[in-house]
């Protein structure tokens, strides 16, 4: 508290009255994402809380968020209103605007984004933001996620900024657009007019403060709070030592490309005098399919992992986005340029940016604090399902996601059937709920057993969302990690793959991979939906037995899995064998050291990264 004083007083601000206004301001943005919870129709939005709200300042500097809401939306927000600004420069009360082209704004097209000015009387004070993702804007695939589109032109309809609200009163011509280039348009019309009253509530709320404590000491106060992450920031970052610190990871193919190579994404960290910063000028060109993103989502990308290896750094703001300085190639694979596809960005490039970003703040905290070592952890698979509503009986799409392993860490098992760590707010959509929106049946909802990356401690388990079609579907399926699965570090293994499974265990079973497009699948047709496990951590045969009995025990791992991966071998009595486990454990850390695990990290590809000092 003395820290966050002495910036309030060196502003001249009571610091008690700072404080709380901080606190309010997140209190507003969580109060502004419930309501979109409550009155949205999408369950993206009501159910997996794929949203978020937020206040800027005035010049259109990151102020606060809601404790929900999700990183990849929040570190785009200042580019998406420098956009607006831009197009719209003399606001006005009463006016609401609407964007989600990536390239301006970052994130993906299904993002949608509407912006409020907020002024005091006549003075511009502050700006509210409501994203959502919409289960649907369009395109040539239900769900818009389009693993086969080489241009952005084939990804749903692209918004530049727009004006939505004209001084308080609907500008239809918008509405008509929007209602005309997607589908189910009623519902979005809901979610769109939802996203409204949320900017609204943070309006009304911010005039309530400005009453109470005046105009100047609201502004004061939002500077106060981005100068207070700054500071901390930049005392965190000093704290460390000078060094450089480099990591590649890699997304399994550019499913476009004739020879679908592996796509690398190179972060070189470079520590010195209290400054980071983050060059990935060695990231592959941008492919020819989706997989990469505009600057401004490697902005959040960054801000996102960062975040994860200083979790006392909340919220973030301008003070932190300001202060991580990040250097990529325009037309690289973490710069795209239009019109490069982007809409399969969460879960390509976005998560290999937060995961080599954790990586290299692993190594800079080696020797200083062994707990931010953080293997890699699930990665997002996007499944978009279009069907027969049915009790409607009409058309309608959802989009998908599933929870997954947590990679392990430097003392602990990676967490098991959590959602990825980068939308950390958003939570499933019940199977129930789903059931009702389109013609399937859930089959199970359980662990995916030997989804672990094995290793002294093991990542978290993937799951099985196994499915009926009850009525004919089409389906659509963008993700990645099938073969280059979420990497272990010191000496642990990599977690298991994403799969998409047709007739599983039939005569005609099926793998769709991750990059599966408007897939007709007839009533009646079964399917395998599981996801990645998270890396492991350190070297398998050195896991204590009793872990490994646990996790034979609870069905997690079977005892094939226990005697090749941690030398645990089950005697005919079910006992451990103690002179076998003893020789297994002896062969497999030869086996290791042969292949080059022992104590550092055998990453896909044959990469080595040390996670001892700097590179």
């Amino acid at each position: 508290m003395s820290e966050r004083m002495g910036i309030a007083e060196a502003a001249g601000q009571d610091p008690i009255t700072m404080e709380v206004l901080r606190d309010g301001f997140r209190a507003v943005c969580n109060e502004s994402s419930a309501l979109l919870a409550r009155v949205a129709y999408a369950a993206t939005i009501t159910e997996g809380h794929d949203f978020s709200g937020s206040l800027l300042s005035a010049d259109g500097r990151l102020v606060s968020h809601g404790q929900k809401d999700q990183a990849a939306h929040l570190g785009t927000f200042e580019a998406s209103l420098r956009a607006v600004i831009a197009a719209f420069p003399a606001p006005r009360p009463g006016d609401v605007h609407l964007l989600n082209d990536p390239y301006l704004g970052g994130s993906h097209t299904p993002d949608i984004k509407v912006v409020r000015p907020i002024f005091a009387g006549e003075r511009l004070i502050a700006w509210a933001i409501s994203c959502g993702h919409w289960p649907d804007v369009g395109g040539p695939v239900p769900g818009t996620f389009n693993p086969q589109a080489t241009e952005c032109y084939a990804e749903g309809i692209r918004i530049p900024p727009m004006l939505l609200v004209d001084r308080g009163r609907t500008v239809e011509p918008t509405l008509a657009l929007i209602r005309a280039n997607v589908r189910n348009p009623g519902e979005r019309m809901a979610d769109l007019h939802a996203q409204i009253q949320a900017t609204r509530l943070v309006e009304e709320r911010l005039h309530d403060y400005v009453e109470e404590f005046g105009v100047d000491v609201i502004v004061a106060s939002m500077e106060v709070s981005i100068d207070r992450s700054r500071v901390l920031l930049g005392d965190a970052i000093a704290a460390l030592p000078d060094g450089v610190y480099e990591f590649a990871d890699f997304g399994d193919k550019d499913y476009m490309h004739p020879d679908q190579p592996r796509i690398k994404v190179h972060l070189e960290l470079r520590v010195r005098d209290g400054k980071a910063v983050f060059d990935f000028t060695g990231s592959d060109p941008a492919p020819i399919g989706v997989f990469g993103f505009a600057r401004p989502a490697l902005v959040a990308a960054v801000c996102d992992g960062t975040l994860h290896c200083f979790p006392d750094l909340k919220p973030l703001n301008h003070g932190i986005i300001s202060s991580l300085e990040i250097v990529s190639t325009p037309g690289s694979c973490v710069d795209v340029r239009e019109p490069t596809p982007v809409t399969g960005y969460a879960s390509g490039a976005y998560e290999k940016v937060a995961a080599v970003t954790m990586a290299c703040w692993a190594q800079a905290f080696a020797g200083i604090d062994a707990r931010r070592q953080h293997a890699a952890t699930i990665n997002l698979a996007n499944l978009a399902i279009m069907g027969r509503h049915p009790e409607s009986g009409g058309e309608s799409v959802v989009y998908l996601w599933n929870e997954g392993g947590q990679g392990a860490r430097s003392y602990k098992d990676g967490n098991s059937f959590q959602l990825m760590i980068f939308i950390g707010g958003a939570t499933n959509q019940p199977i129930e709920v789903i059931e009702r929106i389109v013609p399937i049946r859930y089959l199970r909802c359980e662990a995916m057993p030997n989804s672990c990356g094995h290793g002294t401690f093991r990542g978290g388990f993937g799951i099985d969302r196994s499915f009926e079609a009850t009525d004919d579907i089409v389906l659509t399926m963008h993700g990645d990690r099938a073969e280059v699965t979420p990497f272990g570090l010191a000496g642990g293994l990599n977690g298991g793959p994403n799969r998409l499974v047709l007739d599983p265990g039939g005569a005609g079973e099926q793998s769709l991979g991750m990059d599966a497009t408007g897939i007709r699948v007839p009533k009646g047709a079964k399917l395998l939906y599981c996801s990645n496990g998270g890396g492991g951590f350190g070297p398998p045969h050195e896991r204590a037995v009793e872990l490994v009995l646990r996790d034979l025990s609870d069905g997690f791992i079977d005892a094939e899995v226990a005697a090749s991966r941690y030398g645990v071998v089950i005697g005919d009595g079910g006992e451990v064998d103690e002179a076998a486990t003893a020789a297994a454990r002896e062969r497999l850390a030869a086996w290791e050291v042969e292949i080059g695990l022992g104590p550092g990290q055998r990453h896909p590809l044959g990469t080595r990264v040390r996670l001892s000092g700097p590179v």
